[in-house]
């Protein structure tokens, strides 16, 4: 017999993130040293912003790889 418990609370799951957009605020960047995934991660970083609203990315080329931030 399974017990059954009430007031739990569902702790909050992002989706498979691969990348902090969610933890971000504004000018905060991460580096990525391989040139292989900045393409993938630029990507999911337009899709967040065409998710969430107002949220705007920008990727650069930065000293040892590609640098992400989040700009607005």
């Amino acid at each position: 017999m399974l017990q059954i418990d009430s007031h739990v609370a569902l702790p909050y799951w992002h989706k498979r993130e691969k990348y902090p957009f969610y933890d971000m605020r504004i000018g905060d960047s991460f580096l990525l040293t391989d040139h292989r995934l900045v393409k993938n991660a630029r990507s999911a970083a337009w899709m967040f912003s065409r998710r969430h609203k107002g949220v705007k990315f920008s990727c650069r080329k930065f000293e040892g790889g590609w640098r992400i931030w989040r700009i607005a």
